[in-house]
């Protein structure tokens, strides 16, 4: 073999080579970006559905509150909502103590347990005092995820989100 045939021959191993690590490399960018787009879209998912669950829940306590369907059908039906809206967003929550202060989902836990206990007519001022805790607890939470799933789509890293 002549010398020009060595370099062909180490030419084409050392694009071989190159060429078995970019496939390597390309697999593992897509099985990431891949991932970060799966928790990416079903975190916008679980941030529509909480957004509707909450606006279910005041708007049927609101409902509720101020209308007159008590001792009615309507009245069976509105609460069974209601209190079907209010599992679910406790269930969409991760509630707990950071530095011994209540996370934002522990205080919008908070909120949907306490505010059935004051739809009666003489507690309006306070149920609407708690109504609107709930609202902007809930819009500081929706922000702060959405956040997360802004960084999320622009930096392609889970470990801050």
């Amino acid at each position: 073999m002549d010398l020009k045939d060595y370099f062909y021959v180490i030419g084409i191993v050392a694009t071989a080579g190159i060429g078995i690590w970019n496939a390597v490399n390309h697999h593992k960018t897509n099985k990431k970006t891949s991932f970060i787009n799966t928790v990416t879209s079903e975190r916008v998912k679980w941030l529509d559905k909480l957004r509707k669950n909450i606006s279910d829940f005041c708007g049927l306590t609101h409902t509720w509150t101020r209308s007159n369907v008590q001792d009615t059908s309507e009245e069976i039906r509105i609460l069974g909502e209601i209190d079907k809206v209010r599992y679910l967003i406790r269930l969409q929550l991760n509630p707990k103590m950071e530095n011994n202060e209540p996370n934002t989902d522990k205080k919008i836990e908070d909120l949907i347990s306490q505010i059935p206990d004051l739809t009666d007519a003489s507690m309006r001022d306070e149920l609407e005092t708690a109504v609107n805790e709930l609202i902007k607890n809930s819009q500081a939470l929706l922000k702060s995820e959405w956040e997360k799933v802004k960084a999320e789509a622009k930096n392609g890293d889970l470990s801050d989100a």
